[in-house]
This record gives C-alpha cells, sequence and structure tokens, in this order.
C-alpha cells in the first residue's frame, strides 16, 4: 500500500536513535497521524512559516506538510530519506530558539528546522517520527523493490527471508516449503530473481498481472495508466496525474510504472473506496448551523465506564484529535468556590472546570476553524455558576456566540460560514432574561484565542484555510474575578495515561465501609482529582481507555445516572436557580421537546430511545442531542443510525470505547475533511429547505455490484503466524428498508490470512444512499478479530479499489486491505 521507493537504500538507520519512555508510544503515533502545527525556520530565523506536519495517511511512508502554492504531491519528505534527527545545538545560526523545543530534520541535502509549542510536544513527534521510520525500513514491497534495485544481492537464505516478513500471516513451516520449491538442490539459499517470484507468490498477484497486462506491456507508461483509469476508475484528471506522478519511476527520459508500482497505487491511499476527494473539506458552508451533522461526545470528560473511572482533561485532547466539536461539561459545586467536572452521584474522580476550559482553549480549535459547542449540564449553585462564567469570559471571551437582540426573530441558527472559531455555549439557562443582563455582564476583558495559522493554497490537493491574520472584535476591558493563567503554567494532565493505551482492572469492588479518608487528592496546577465518598459492593467493571467496549456485566445502580434534564443535587437543599450571567453567554438554550412557541436558538435533549425517524420536519430547524441511556454504565454506544436518519444533529456518542456505532460515527465525519471539519452537511432533502421524507424512498436509487477479490494480510494481532480462516461480513445500515432488502453476506476462505482470493460478487439495491454505509467486517472462523471498515454509499469511489481495514481501536492495520471492485448499473 506504499509509494514506490525504487532506486534509493535506507539510510534511516545510519543515525543514532533517541530513547524515549515505550509508556508514551501510543501518544506519539497518534500525534504524528492526526499532525502537528509547528513553526518552521528557513536560514533566518527572523520570519517562522507555520506548517502542518503529519504523517501521509495509511501509506505510512512520508511525512507530509502543507506549503503555499506547492502540489501536494511535492510536499513531502520520504522516511527513508531522513539521514538526522536532532535538537538545533545553541552554537547555530538558531541560537535564539529555545533548543528543547526544537527538531531538525536532515534528509538528503535538505534541512527541516521545527520549533514545536512545548518539548513534550517535540518529544512525542519525535518519537513516533523515529517509530515510523522503524516500520518503513521493514515494509514488504520496498523490500522486494530494494532488492531488485540492488545487484549486489544475488543470495538470499530463508532465514533473510524470515527477517524481511515479519508482518505476513505464513507460518515458519509454509515459508520453508515455498522457499524450498524455488531451492530445488538445497543449496540453502536462492537467487534474487527467484526471491521475487517468491514474493509474488505469497502476495497471490496473478489476478492483478491480468489487469496490468490488459493496458501495457512490461511498462506501463502515462497514456496507457490514464487510459486504466479513465475506463476502469473514472477518476478526475488532475487526480491521474498527481497518482502517476506519485508512483511512476524514471526510465531514461520518461516515466513509467513496473507491475509492482501499479500493485503499489492499486492497494495506495489515492485508490481507497471511500472517495479520496470526499476527505478533503469539500461542502459548501452556506447553511445555517441546524442542517449539518455534528461530531458529537458524551461525558467527554471520562476516560473509562460511567461509575467509577478516571476523569481527565486528556479525555477532552482525544475528543478532539478525533474530530469532535460538541463536547460535554458536567459541571457541580466544588471547594473554595471552585466548580468542578465529574459524573455525579458517582465514583468517577474529579477535575476542576477551570483546568478543562485551558484545555479547550488550548486545543479546541487546534484541529478545526469550525464551532465548538460547550454542553453543559450545571448542577452548581448561582455562586459558582456565576465563577463558571467568569472562567468561560476570562479564556474564551470574543470566541462566545452571544445571542442576538433579534433571536426571536430569526428563522434560522446563523450559518456555517459565519461561526469560525465560535464557541457556543449550550445551557438550559434563561433565554428571555439573558438580555436586560447583558449590559451588566458580558463586558468582557481582550484575551483572545489565537487561532492556528492555516495558510492558504493555490493547489487544488490542499484545503485552503484562513491565514493567521484574523481579524476579531475587541470588547470593552472590564475587572474580572478570575485572572488569565500564563499560557507557561498550563501543563498537560493525563495521569500517566497516553493517547490510544488502555488499562484494564478486573477487580471487584467489595467496599464495606465508607472509604476514609473520603478525598484523595492529586494536584497539578490545572488539575485536581478528588474522589467522594461512596458505599458500593459487588461492581464487577473492566475501565477501558481508548480500546474496544467488552460489554462486561455490571450491577445496576438504583439510581439515574445520566440525565439532561433537572435533578436534584444532593438531599441536602442547595440552591438551584439559574444564573443570569451565565445565561448572558449561553447561545443554545435547553427546552422540552413539547415546548410550542420555540425559537431557533433552543435545543432540546432526548435519550437514545425516544428519537424516532417522525422528528425529521422537527430537525429542519430545530436542534435536539440525542445521548445514551443512563443505563450503559459500562460506557457502550447506541446504534447512531435512526438518530441520524432522523436528522439529529448532535448525536453524541462515548468517544472512549470503539465498538460499532464509534466506526461508523467515525467513517461518516471522514466525510469533508475528518477532524479538520467534523461538520457534514445534510442532504437536501433533509435541510431546511428540504420537504421529502423518509416513506417517501420506494424507488431503487442506487444499483451496484460488489466483488470481493483479494484479501492481504488478514491476520491476528496478537498471533501474526497463526494460521486463519478469514470470513467478511458485508452489511447495509441505513434506513430500515434498505436494510431489510439487502440482508447481510458472507465470504469465507479457509487456510490462508496471507492472500486470500475471495469468490464473492452481490449487488445491492438501494433506496436511499444518502443514508447508507457499506459495512465490512472481518473475522477468524473461531470469531477472533481481523478487522473491520466502514463507508458512506455517498462516498463510495467505483472501479477497482482498496478498502484499508481497520483495528479494534480504529486505527489504519498496516498493508492489512481488500481488494474489491464496485461497478454501478
Amino acid at each position: 500500500m506504499l509509494a514506490t521507493m525504487k532506486g534509493r537504500k535506507s539510510s534511516a538507520s545510519k543515525f543514532d536513535r533517541k530513547e524515549f519512555d515505550q509508556r508514551t508510544l501510543s501518544a506519539a503515533v497518534n500525534l504524528i497521524i492526526y499532525g502537528c502545527h509547528v513553526q518552521k525556520y528557513n536560514k533566518s530565523n527572523k520570519k517562522p512559516i507555520s506548517r502542518l506536519y503529519y504523517l501521509y495517511e495509511e501509506d505510512m511512508d512520508y511525512l507530509q506538510y502543507l506549503h503555499s502554492g506547492r502540489p501536494f504531491a511535492q510536499c513531502r519528505i520520504p522516511l527513508l530519506d531522513i539521514i538526522e534527527l536532532r535538537e538545533i545545538p545553541t552554537t547555530e545560526q538558531f541560537q535564539n530558539l529555545p533548543y528543547q523545543r526544537t527538531l531538525q530534520i536532515t534528509f538528503a541535502s535538505k534541512k527541516h528546522t521545527i520549533l514545536f509549542n512545548t518539548k513534550d510536544e517535540r518529544d512525542l513527534f519525535w518519537q513516533g517520527l523515529q517509530y515510523f521510520i522503524d516500520v518503513a525500513e521493514h515494509n514488504l514491497i520496498r523490500d522486494i523493490k530494494s532488492t531488485n534495485d540492488n545487484p549486489i544481492v544475488e543470495q538470499i537464505t530463508l532465514k533473510q527471508i524470515k527477517g524481511m516478513l515479519p508482518q505476513l500471516s505464513i507460518t515458519k513451516q509454509e515459508l520453508k516449503t515455498l522457499f524450498n520449491q524455488f531451492d530445488l538442490e538445497r543449496k540453502g539459499y536462492i537467487s534474487n530473481s527467484d526471491y521475487q517470484d517468491l514474493l509474488k507468490r505469497l502476495m497471490n498477484q496473478d489476478f492483478v498481472r491480468f489487469l496490468f497486462d490488459r493496458y501495457a506491456i512490461q511498462q506501463m507508461n502515462k497514456q496507457e495508466f490514464i487510459k486504466f483509469l479513465t475506463s476502469e476508475q473514472s477518476p478526475y484528471q488532475k487526480q491521474c496525474e498527481d497518482a502517476f506522478r506519485l508512483f511512476a519511476k524514471q526510465d531514461g527520459n520518461s516515466f513509467s510504472l513496473s507491475f509492482l508500482e501499479f500493485l503499489n497505487y492499486l492497494l495506495s491511499t489515492y485508490n481507497q473506496l471511500f472517495d479520496y476527494q470526499k476527505t478533503q473539506v469539500y461542502q459548501s458552508e452556506d447553511f445555517p448551523l441546524t442542517d449539518y451533522w455534528i461530531n458529537s461526545s458524551h461525558n467527554t470528560y471520562l476516560m473509562g465506564d460511567q461509575l467509577t473511572s478516571e476523569s481527565s482533561i486528556q479525555a477532552y485532547i482525544n475528543a478532539f484529535q478525533k474530530g469532535c466539536r460538541c463536547v460535554e461539561l458536567d459541571c457541580w459545586d466544588g471547594d473554595n468556590n471552585q466548580p468542578i467536572i465529574y459524573h455525579g452521584f458517582t465514583m468517577t474522580s474529579k477535575i476542576s472546570f477551570e483546568s478543562v476550559i485551558e484545555t479547550i482553549k488550548e486545543y479546541g480549535f487546534k484541529y478545526s476553524k469550525y464551532p465548538l459547542i460547550l454542553s453543559l449540564e450545571v448542577h452548581c449553585c448561582v455562586k459558582q455558576q456565576d465563577v463558571m462564567t467568569d472562567i468561560l469570559k476570562t479564556y474564551l471571551n470574543v470566541n462566545l456566540l452571544l445571542l442576538p437582540d433579534d433571536y426571536q426573530s430569526s428563522e434560522y441558527y446563523p450559518k456555517l460560514n459565519k461561526l469560525y472559531y465560535k464557541v457556543i455555549i449550550k445551557h438550559r439557562g434563561k433565554m428571555k432574561s439573558s438580555l436586560q443582563y447583558r449590559e451588566r455582564f458580558i463586558s468582557i476583558s481582550p484575551i483572545n484565542i489565537i487561532p492556528p495559522p492555516f495558510e492558504e493554497s493555490e493547489s487544488p490537493d490542499i484545503v485552503k484555510k484562513p491565514s493567521s491574520s484574523v481579524q476579531v472584535e475587541q470588547y470593552l476591558n472590564t475587572p474580572s474575578t478570575l485572572k488569565p493563567r500564563s499560557q507557561k503554567s498550563f501543563k498537560r494532565q493525563d495521569h500517566g495515561l497516553p493517547i490510544n493505551q488502555y488499562r484494564q482492572s478486573t477487580n471487584i469492588f467489595q467496599i464495606e465501609e465508607e472509604m476514609k479518608p473520603n478525598k484523595i487528592v492529586h494536584n497539578t496546577k490545572t488539575e485536581t482529582t478528588l474522589r467522594p465518598k461512596y458505599k458500593i459492593q459487588n461492581i464487577e467493571t473492566q475501565v477501558q481507555f481508548d480500546a474496544p467496549n467488552p460489554r462486561c456485566q455490571i450491577v445496576q445502580m438504583p439510581l439515574k445516572v445520566d440525565s439532561d434534564e433537572d435533578i436534584s443535587i444532593d438531599k441536602a437543599k442547595k440552591d438551584k436557580s439559574e444564573s443570569l450571567k451565565l445565561s448572558s453567554i449561553t447561545a443554545l438554550f435547553g427546552a422540552p421537546i413539547k415546548q410550542q412557541n420555540r425559537t431557533v436558538w433552543e435545543i432540546s435533549s432526548l435519550e437514545e430511545g425516544k428519537v424516532n425517524e417522525n422528528l425529521l420536519d422537527y430537525h429542519r430547524k430545530y436542534f435536539t442531542r440525542i445521548y445514551p441511556s443512563g443505563s450503559r454504565v459500562d460506557s457502550s454506544n447506541y446504534d447512531p443510525i435512526p438518530a441520524f436518519n432522523s436528522g439529529s444533529q448532535i448525536v453524541a456518542l462515548n468517544f472512549q470505547t470503539n465498538d460499532m456505532p464509534m466506526l461508523i460515527n467515525m467513517c461518516k465525519f471522514m466525510e469533508n475533511g475528518g477532524i479538520e471539519s467534523g461538520y457534514v452537511l445534510k442532504p437536501q432533502w433533509m435541510r431546511s429547505d428540504g420537504k421529502k421524507k423518509i416513506n417517501e424512498f420506494t424507488s431503487i436509487q442506487l444499483s451496484f455490484t460488489l466483488s470481493i477479490l483479494v484479501g492481504y494480510n488478514l491476520r491476528l494481532l496478537n498471533d501474526q503466524n497463526a494460521k486463519v480462516n478469514p470470513s467478511i461480513k458485508i452489511s447495509i445500515r441505513g434506513l430500515l428498508q434498505d436494510e431489510q432488502n439487502n440482508k447481510p453476506q458472507i465470504a469465507t476462505i479457509s487456510q490462508n490470512g496471507l492472500n486470500p482470493q475471495f469468490n464473492f460478487i452481490y449487488k445491492y439495491n438501494i433506496r436511499c444512499p444518502d443514508l447508507a454505509f457499506l459495512i465490512f467486517e472481518v473475522l477468524d472462523a473461531s470469531k477472533s478479530f481481523l478487522g473491520w471498515s466502514a463507508i458512506p454509499l455517498s462516498c463510495m469511489s467505483y472501479g477497482y479499489r482498496a478498502v484499508q481495514l481497520l483495528s479494534q481501536y480504529l486505527k489504519p492495520l498496516p498493508k492489512s486491505c481488500l481488494l474489491v471492485h464496485v461497478q454501478k448499473h
């Protein structure tokens, strides 16, 4: 699945590796995959340029960066060309830079000198880059190429082959048997050409060879390649030229593709079943916010289950790195008049409200410029609600969206393109009374979130983003009860839990008496963890962090643990009045779903079981937020499909649980920019100007035939050499009629996970492709997990395409994919 590296030797192994704590490896991998905004310095450090550096998607073969006016394919550093990674010594020309936050990447004859926001961020990026350089050196297809390109290597032993192929799902005995078919004289080694034939046999390329030979002889030139694309794939002309330039090799004065380069293209990011063009921000932003689905999280602060897990600001960072644009904050009274966040009436730990808002300030717009909704579930007294307001104004100030004076006459909520870098406070509040207190409470000190300085690009491959010179309105400087902290004082707190790593606990809690002492405090400058006293017996739970939900059995608690409606705080009679000060900065007011004479500035919250397709007309103009049932104490997720079908804008899921609902949610929001957006425009018939209803889809709108041709590297994660009998379940999810008319299909093959050829062909007839998903689940005969993927049919490409399989943690499985053919009728 990788671009060609022909004619290049690996130099990455020549430089010394920097030692890192392996416990932070998952966080490092996560950071470099999602990308990091840095300052790049040229020969002079007077004019740094903002850059976004990230690993080149599934190929994992290049360090990609965005450059104004330069073609996308030319803005990348081949990992195997990197010669050295190091800090900038203070004796060099960049002596004024804080060297602890710098990294110099030396490759070929060039150097990239970059400055990170913090030393921790630099170290994570460095560790992640170093890791993927190691991975690149062991890449299967590159080993084929480098061996072919190096005439000195003429004899290859079985031991050498085993070292080159550590990730193949083939037993040692099977490899030895195959090796002996070429080593007929039992010399213990085979020739370079035999090694190439052995690898072709392993990869089972007969079908791809047939496809290659249909359009070319030995080498495929540009005209033949474009003929293949236009005949079989139907991509854009610009995409054709970019693909050829990226994968072709130079042969004299001309460029061409060998068979292996052609195979690389078929399995690359450029040829995915998920339309590459639709992973960019491409949809219109000139519609009211109610016309979009919004990537949303439930109880965002939790790292695990709903009863005993850790609350952490890291959970908010994780959510932002997954494209979330609506996060939840459950706010309660804390000590010393400082509000806290935790899951009320449970043993989840507590973090300060201020630490969360500080984290939102730093990370809320790091990946996306689009509006961020803070869903506040407030159980605080008025006094601490006022403190919350001061904190919000201090850190977020002019980014806060305010209720307009003429809100009652607003026909629709503001348009998406009018809300860049805006923070929308969702709170039940008192809308009618908020304006009269605006003059008294709304003055905000001129401290601003600085939007990430994205660059503009003339290349159609790069999404244009606003420049860093964003003009913001300045408000009157009025003294506040809170002083903003220096940015230097902010420290990321994750309680030792790196991103994408999970912790398990299968202990049975047996607490026969109240916990003493009743408060355990872990202090940092920005986050305090508190544990309340509680009496719990015989609760069996499994706490996981960014891992698949174990469906563990948990004793049901005899209390309501989740609700967006008013609940009593405790038996002590606390003041439940609403703070008009907090209402004055609220732009989405909670209201019952049955309320008459509502405005577009109100939103209703519904439990998962109360959503249905009859709400479609309601959602053309008004907001709802759907949240999980309170009985889901294990943080499992509900099926989001009915909520999406109803047109609900905010379908909140437990982001810490990687299950099928989260897979569907993630793949839905891969469209229109992924983490750079978090907003997907509804189809026209579901929007404010649409009139069509769900039950009116009575005829077939899309008919296509899916053929699964070959699988590559389908293996067990915990036993890579085990024999597998892969089985692929192909399902359609969407409207109930489409699911009933297109039953799940199964494709199986035995004793081959390395290169199975599937004899699967099925015709699908879809009434509503706008809401349909095509889902692949790959399991072993023992039901062990091998991979999965989901594609919205509205984003599906046609022709010969690769389906990148994802792990249980929703991360790409290197070199694990399916080659399919999709024909539209």
